[in-house]
């Protein structure tokens, strides 16, 4: 036996189970191999969890737009502010018919511009502008919060699952980051990866 047939498969660090044997030769070809795979897996993680904000943005306008002409369901995933919104709105409009086009529009421009700051927080989270995730999970806290008052357990469910779904993203990136100052530490005193 050989010194190579003693030593276990290499394991991809995602799931914990042996790589392929294209991706051992394609790691022991190229030692960086394994180390720009592993940044790519975390930069998708990463996307993936900003790309939460722009499911938000997306359902919560959905959300009014069946509220506002007079649907009464939700996705649960929608944001509390927006759906608070709409209801007024909707409230306003049935007591008093002569203005409830206004209440509307106000109530869909705010949703709107509520829509858009969450696209924008998707967008900065994912250049990754690490504070603006971190602030954006903790406005969905809060946003979750008006589902706890309201009593809307389905709502608080997935806020949760959302927020997992974005601290996975969160994390990832942090990861990222700390590998790539690993690596341009190492570069900075002249340590580079044998090949």
């Amino acid at each position: 036996m050989d010194q190579q047939s003693l030593e276990p498969a290499p394991l991809n660090t995602s799931t914990d189970t042996p790589m392929e044997p294209e991706v051992v030769e394609a790691v022991a070809a190229d030692p960086l191999q394994s180390l720009r795979a592993e940044l790519a897996q975390l930069n998708a993680r990463g996307t993936s969890g900003a790309g939460w904000f722009f499911w938000i943005a997306a359902l919560s306008m959905i959300n009014s737009v069946i509220l506002l002409s007079g649907g009464d369901t939700h996705f649960v995933v929608g944001l509390g502010v927006t759906l608070i919104a709409d209801v007024v709105a909707s409230g306003i409009a049935d007591q008093n018919p002569e203005i409830g086009t206004v209440a509307k529009g106000i109530a869909f421009g705010f949703d709107l511009f509520v829509a858009g700051i969450v696209c924008l927080f998707g967008w900065l989270s994912r250049r990754p502008v690490l504070p603006i995730f971190v602030l954006g999970m903790i406005l969905y806290l809060f946003d979750g919060l008006i589902y706890v008052l309201a009593g809307e357990w389905m709502s608080v469910g997935f806020h949760a699952f959302v927020l997992l779904g974005m601290w996975n993203g969160f994390n990832a990136y942090r990861q990222m980051r700390a590998m790539k100052a690993t690596l341009e530490e190492q570069l900075a005193v002249g340590f580079a990866p044998a090949v």
